[in-house]
Parts: structure tokens; sequence; C-alpha cells
């Protein structure tokens, strides 16, 4: 053991055995140094592409919404009637642009319930509105004194917004009403059609929830036959609606106080995608 220890040390402090020693300290050392630039590089290059990509998404994304407005105008001049079988509602799907892909859908806003109408710019309620919205909430399986609570509610906490909502998503704010209850009605409520227009609801592209809350006249196999005829003939005047079998002037009268033929407020939802990098924007 005493032998074996002696040459040990021996080989340890010798000149050669201290420089074999630094040697292979040294190249350890610029191996971990190597590895470590070449980690540091990799993650540099990756954050510009993911840079470079994340911009040329925007941009792909913007261009999608600015074509979907190009759309919706040249729509407005070349139709009196906004209906689900025109061109901007049949939406583009992962259309090639440049290094990426984008889709475009267009949604109309005159074809929901515009929650801030149960209130006036003046701060007054409006009982017809709040009786409709009663009946869809009723509908949607949702208590309908929720109708008169938001209403209340809208008069009392919103005089410095013209007594209105900005946005759906505030809804819960009222008391009693959660996130669970908008998931059930979101996407038949609006608060961006023109309250101070009383016809902002769009007979072509309302849905049947809504379109049966309109009126008590109004049963489900009327609102049938309405969607049922405009798939085949879009309505092009409010009196159309007689054309349907048994829609009259009493039961049209009870409801076309609302109603109209044409929009004027739609939602874009852009969605582009670069590598693996994707950018959504709404409009």
């Amino acid at each position: 053991k005493r032998t074996v220890k002696s040459r040990i040390y021996q080989f340890l402090f010798n000149e050669k055995g201290i420089a074999l020693l630094m040697t292979i300290l040294i190249v350890t050392l610029l191996s971990i140094l190597i590895i470590s630039i070449h980690s540091r590089s990799y993650l540099a290059i990756a954050r510009a592409k993911n840079s470079v990509n994340s911009l040329k998404s925007y941009y792909i994304m913007r261009s999608g919404a600015s074509a979907a407005m190009g759309f919706l105008e040249r729509d407005a001049k070349e139709s009196n009637i906004d209906t689900f079988s025109e061109n901007w509602a049949q939406g583009i799907r992962d259309f090639p642009v440049g290094d990426g892909i984008v889709s475009v859908a267009i949604s109309d806003e005159s074809s929901k319930f515009n929650i801030n109408t149960m209130i006036n710019s003046q701060g007054h309620p409006v009982e017809k509105a709040i009786v409709r919205f009663g009946k869809l909430l009723r509908e949607l399986d949702i208590d309908e004194g929720f109708s008169l609570t938001i209403a209340e509610w809208l008069k009392k906490n919103r005089k410095d917004f013209s007594y209105t909502f900005r946005d759906i998503s505030e809804l819960p704010l009222v008391s009693g009403f959660t996130p669970e209850t908008l998931k059930k009605i979101e996407k038949h409520i609006t608060v961006y059609t023109d309250r101070r227009n009383e016809r902002n609801i769009n007979i072509n592209t309302v849905g049947i929830e809504v379109l049966r809350s309109l009126s008590s006249e109004l049963t489900e196999t009327l609102t049938i036959a309405i969607m049922d005829y405009r798939k085949e003939h879009p309505f092009k005047e409010i009196a159309d609606l007689k054309k349907v079998q048994g829609i009259d002037d009493v039961i049209l009268s009870s409801f076309s106080d609302v109603i109209d033929v044409k929009s004027s407020v739609f939602t874009i939802t852009s969605e582009s995608k670069v590598s693996n990098t994707v950018k959504r924007g709404v409009a």
C-alpha cells in the first residue's frame, strides 16, 4: 500500500503529471465553454426566428381582417339585404399568404339580441326589450327574472357609460349572473348594434332562439317555418314575411318593430399561422 501511494504522489508532483492535469483541466473548461456558447447561440437564433415569425404572422392576421372588411364594404354597395348565403358569410379557411396561412370568419351582430336596448340612453327602462330578453332567457333554460335584474343594474351602475355594457363579458358583474350562465347565452347576445335604431335584428340571419323571443305570437311551428322559408327565399323587405304560411298582419306587427333585412355591424375573427406561431385578432 505504501509503495502504491508513493508512486501516485511521485506521478502527481513531477512536472509531466502536472502538465497532464493542466491539459485535461483546460480541455474540460474549453468543452464547457463551447457547449455554453453553442446553447446560447442556438437560443438566440431560435428567439430571432420566433420574433420574425411572430411579426409575419401578425401582418398576415391583419391582412385577413382587412380582406374581410373589403368583402363587407363591397357587399354593402352591391346588396340591399344580408343573408348567410352571401360571400361574406362563407369564411376563409387556411388560405396561403406569404410564408403562412390565414383563416377568417365573419359573424353578424344583428343576428343577436342587444342587451343594452333594455335601458335607453337617458336611463329609462324599455319594457318591450326587457320582456323579450326574459323570453330569450327562458328559451335557454335561464331564470327570466334576470332580465329585469340586469336592466335595473344598468340603470343604477352605468350612468357614466350611457347605461350600457361595453362587452358581454361584463354581465357577471350583475349579482347572481355567473360565468356559467354567460356561456349559455353569449352566442345569442351583443352590445355592438345601434340601440338608437329599434330595428337592429336581421330577420335573415337571426337565430331561432332570439327569433322566438321577439313575440309571444311566434310559436315553434312559425319560427321553424320562417327559418326554412328564408333558406330558399331571403326576405327582401319586412312585408315578405307574410309569404310564410301562418304569418298574418297581426302576428307580423307584434315583432316588426325590431327587425330589418340588412345588417350594419359585423365581427371579424382572423387567425394566422407561420411555422408554430399563431396570431388571432378580432375586429
